[in-house]
């Protein structure tokens, strides 16, 4: 398990699937986290335990709890590129009452310090949406940062927005926090 200062990240368990089937059927959820509503939306359990369960190969999920060992969130990765030490970010925090506290960033931090120092990625993307402000400022708390636009790339409640493109470097993470988390020290 993966300990931050406010979160800890491990495997999805089949028991968590429940929790996760309640988010991604959630329309507020879905709109931040995806814009994509309803499109990622009206999965069953079943689709909902293939998806994060069984899943793509070259795809890793994992939950993120908080200090008491709730669950709050799922992040992982996907599109590895081995040659270049490249990986894309995806994070999703489906527990409404932790966001704009600090739970995001901190597991952003705890998962970019495993890529970086276990799995030695160079560089770790994601991508987001224009009109989410408030995943935006967590990555650049995170230390990522906007290194594009894809004009109008998303459609989101009718409208077209674009997509919001942003990196971070194995150098610029560990001058800005080391390789041992605060938890580790």
């Amino acid at each position: 398990m993966l300990k931050g200062l406010k979160t800890s990240i491990r495997p999805i368990e089949e028991e968590d699937l429940d929790a996760m089937h309640q988010w991604y059927n959630d329309q507020e959820v879905n709109l931040w986290s995806s814009g994509a509503w309803p499109l990622n939306t009206m999965l069953n359990k079943d689709q909902i335990a293939v998806k994060f369960l069984d899943g793509s190969p070259d795809t890793y999920r994992y939950v993120i709890l908080d200090q008491n060992n709730l669950l709050i969130g799922t992040i992982g990765f996907k599109e590895i590129n081995i040659p270049c030490r490249t990986a894309t970010l995806f994070i999703v925090l489906g527990n409404k009452a932790y966001w704009g506290k600090g739970y995001g960033t901190d597991s952003l931090i705890t998962f970019a310090r495993y890529l970086f120092t276990q799995w030695n990625f160079h560089r770790i993307s994601l991508d987001t949406w224009d009109g989410n402000i408030r995943a935006i400022k967590a990555y650049e708390k995170a230390g990522f940062k906007i290194e594009g636009r894809q004009r109008e790339a998303r459609f989101v409640l009718g409208n077209y927005h674009d997509a919001i493109l942003m990196g971070l470097l194995q150098n610029e993470f560990l001058a800005l926090y080391g390789i041992l988390s605060e938890a580790e020290r």
